[in-house]
């Protein structure tokens, strides 16, 4: 079962590690193969994805910090 976690992780994994081999932190959620291929789709196409409250939010943004 495909899981995500955090900003912009998913994977096919729990735990799921970063780049440096580290595992990702945070409350992991399970998600549908289909949940899964879209966010890979978001995510290929330079949006992001985040698990928000419990639940897998694609194409989110996240707040503008501006100046």
């Amino acid at each position: 079962m495909p899981y995500a976690v955090g900003l912009d992780c998913v994977g096919s994994g729990n735990p799921i590690f970063d780049g440096d081999g580290d595992p990702v932190l945070g409350d992991y959620i399970e998600i549908s193969f289909e949940q899964y291929a879209a966010a890979v789709s978001c995510l290929i196409s330079g949006k992001h994805v985040r698990v928000v409250d419990g639940a897998l939010a694609l194409e989110y943004q996240p707040a503008d910090d501006g100046p």
